[in-house]
């Protein structure tokens, strides 16, 4: 008996003394099934006892800690009760991760370029916040319809799109960039690929900014309201967001709307600033069924309607700016098959765009004087999207679209003894493309991953107006045929997970550019910036470039450092040359070609200190050198070195900030190629105060931007149109 007792004694020390075997678990996005990298595991104290790997993997004791909570940038956090069981842990992407920031993704596989941007106005538009980003800038033609520009590069050489959606704006002036057709309320995160790595989903190579909506989800309901007022140009903004399911969550249902109107807005000194006032409405709808299979399919819709709107760097302002945009999408259910679909996605849109210059004195302008021309422009697209994933860590895209161009113009003399005239400057224009993409994933040790990707185009151009075509067959004495192209792309991307505070990244990409639709079958172009008309060239040489970039981040829980590094080469670039003997003094002409060659570089720093719990500095600089090699002097409405100081400080319900936004002056212009002129230095001052009521649910925010009533412009800013000077606007938001 002795003996027995004894044993047992010793087995029980001994299962005491036994090491709690440890297990593995993974941590992966709810919606793309990719591991998240980094996530911090964190005990009931705050301590952080570990963070996942590259492929997603942490070890833990269960035993030890049963209560856990994860959290990642970009992500909300879990709280999770762990079992020996536990394998797999899903996190929900989530961008708006309090009311006053929003989220900008850049990596997918490293959080090393994602940050969180303050968005304290609710009523801000998209391109306003868009030019608060690092390597990010605005071509502005008034108060309204900033046009995005990604390191330099604008319209044709980089992709904006809406959930992955072609979406082309309808003004051949570029008055309406599509970024106006989103609004922040309802907008769930913004995708921006700077170096143009994700070839096998983009196709291009090129520079990405994809706006991702809000879609709806299975809360049984909430809803926010927002209320703005700005003063000296009474801009007002009323927007309400909803969101609704039934008790199981199968069937959700989100709407937004909002309502913007604002008069002339007034520059420093007092100035107004004739023909910058606009007025716009926008919704959005979204519907989502999940199916006992976890498969779910969703259903958005958008439609924005924009009307009088001023444009005083231009000849024109646009009586109405309309958008249609809808889509569905299936979403198939996660599994463990080797061979699997994600998602297919369906869409069209619609967009048509008017303006005129009725309002403006056509008898004393230096071009197109004694004549009012109005124009109409429309694009209309259809597309579909597949995406799916192979063995091997290898995903899989398939995309293709379709979309048709018009525009055209009257040029009604006001002389009665000259005749008017009508002109297309497109007429039946189609594009139609598909691309095939894959994506491959190499870890090849616990720290150091590799990706690459790799995509095929086909794309082809063409005119289905013989009249219209003969055109472009007199004007280069060749017969003229639908533009086929078959165009590669490629991407190799390297991330080394050096610590749990450093990591560096590189990323190079090779892409082949097929001049648009614009540059091919366009007539009779006015570009604001030169001053010249411009003709397409639908036998434009494909233009390929080579990018690469470097960036290394450090962090704790208080202090980051990001520095990015970048240099693209453009081959075959394509640009306008001046046509001999064509046009008059007044009516300069322009033919798209392949100019030769051009690099883009520079870099972006930004540094993120938390004093303590209620002091924190955000600081950025960013700066661009583009240069036509074959001109030998500067590319166009290039940026100079800029930056952005802001110091936050937060104190029970309130929170202050004070912002400091310079740029330098910038004397490298365009004089060959354009007719640009330098810029002054500037240095703006802003301030925010926020306090939250009721637990939170009522917040007001007063903003006073540009403080001290400077007058000044950006270099960026056509016919050098001056900033809004001293503003003050207060917002109200109710959550409940």
């Amino acid at each position: 008996m002795r003996t027995i007792i004894c044993f047992l004694a010793l087995f029980i020390i001994g299962l005491e003394q036994t090491p709690a075997q440890e297990i593995a678990v993974r941590v992966l996005d709810k919606i793309t099934d990719e591991p998240v990298i980094r996530a911090h595991v964190i005990d009931g104290d705050g301590t952080v006892l570990t963070v996942t790997d590259i492929d997603g993997y942490f070890s833990i004791n269960p035993d030890k800690h049963a209560h856990i909570q994860l959290t990642a940038v970009g992500y909300s956090a879990r709280h999770v009760h762990l079992s020996t069981d536990t394998e797999v842990i899903y996190l929900n992407p989530a961008i708006f991760k309090d009311s006053k920031e929003l989220m900008v993704v850049a990596n997918k596989d490293s959080d090393n370029n994602v940050h969180a941007y303050h968005n304290q106005k609710a009523s801000t538009e998209m391109a306003e916040f868009l030019d608060n980003i690092d390597g990010v800038s605005t071509n502005k033609r008034g108060a309204f319809g900033w046009e995005p520009v990604v390191r330099g590069q604008s319209d044709q050489r980089m992709n904006l799109v809406i959930d992955g959606m072609q979406v082309f704006k309808a003004c051949v002036d570029k008055m309406d960039p599509i970024t106006s057709y989103v609004e922040t309320n309802n907008l769930s995160k913004l995708e921006i690929d700077k170096s143009g790595t994700g070839v096998a989903q983009n196709g291009t190579g090129n520079s990405t900014v994809n706006l991702v909506t809000q879609k709806a989800e299975s809360n049984l309901f909430s809803m926010e309201v927002n209320a703005a007022y700005r003063m000296p140009d009474q801009f007002r903004n009323f927007s309400i967001t909803g969101n609704t399911s039934d008790a199981s969550g199968r069937n959700a249902v989100r709407f937004s709307g909002s309502y913007k109107k604002a008069e002339d807005f007034t520059a420093g000194n007092r100035q107004t600033i004739n023909n910058t006032q606009y007025e716009k409405l926008n919704l959005n709808l979204s519907y989502r069924h999940t199916f006992p299979s976890r498969h779910s399919i969703e259903a958005g819709y958008i439609t924005d309607k924009a009307y009088d709107i001023g444009y005083p760097a231009l000849l024109m302002d646009a009586t109405k700016a309309l958008a249609d945009i809808g889509q569905i999408q299936y979403n198939f259910a996660s599994s463990d098959r080797k061979y699997q679909i994600k998602s297919i996605q369906l869409y069209a849109n619609s967009i048509r765009h008017t303006m005129d210059d009725y309002s403006r004195d056509v008898a004393n302008r230096p071009v197109m004087r004694g004549m009012h021309m109005p124009m109409y422009g429309e694009t209309t697209t259809f597309g579909a999207r597949f995406n799916g994933s192979l063995p091997k860590n290898t995903q899989w895209y398939l995309n293709s679209y379709t979309s048709e161009a018009y525009g055209d113009m009257e040029m009604n003399s006001l002389d009665p003894d000259v005749q008017d005239m009508f002109i297309y400057n497109l007429d039946e224009v189609k594009t139609n493309e598909v691309n095939f993409g894959l994506r491959h994933r190499f870890e090849l040790s616990n720290s150091l991953l590799f990706k690459l990707e790799e995509s095929v185009r086909i794309k082809s151009l063409r005119t289905d107006s013989d009249n219209y075509g003969s055109f472009f067959e007199g004007l280069y004495d060749r017969d003229l045929t639908p533009r086929n192209k078959f165009l590669l792309s490629a991407s190799g991307s390297l991330v080394w997970l050096m610590n749990n505070q450093w990591s560096m990244s590189g990323n190079m990409v090779y892409s082949e550019r097929m001049g648009n639709h614009m540059e091919l079958f366009g007539h009779y172009i006015y570009n604001y910036v030169d001053g010249y008309f411009y003709d397409g060239n639908p036998w434009l040489k494909t233009e390929r470039s080579i990018n690469a970039d470097v960036n290394t981040t450090w962090e704790n829980e208080r202090h980051s450092l990001s520095v990015t590094l970048f240099h693209k080469q453009y081959f075959n670039y394509i640009d306008g040359i001046l046509v001999d003997n064509v046009g008059t003094p007044a009516f300069q002409f322009k033919q798209y070609a392949n100019v030769g060659d051009a690099t883009i570089s520079g870099f972006e720093i930004r540094s993120i200190n938390k004093i303590s719990h209620q002091i924190s500095f955000d600081n950025r600089i960013s700066n661009l050198y583009a240069q036509n090699q074959t001109l030998d002097e500067p590319l166009p409405l290039i940026p100079p070195l800029k930056g952005n100081n802001s110091v936050h400080f937060h104190h029970k319900q309130n929170m202050i900030m004070a912002e400091v936004e310079w740029a330098a002056a910038q004397n490298r212009i365009a004089e060959t190629a354009s007719n640009e002129d330098k810029t002054e230095a500037y240095a703006i001052l802003n301030f925010t105060y926020e306090r939250t009521w009721m637990n939170g649910s009522l917040s007001s925010i007063l903003s006073i931007n540009n403080l001290l009533d400077d007058y000044y412009h950006t270099h960026t800013s056509i016919g050098n149109v001056p900033e809004a000077g001293r503003n003050v606007m207060l917002t109200i938001r109710y959550q409940f």
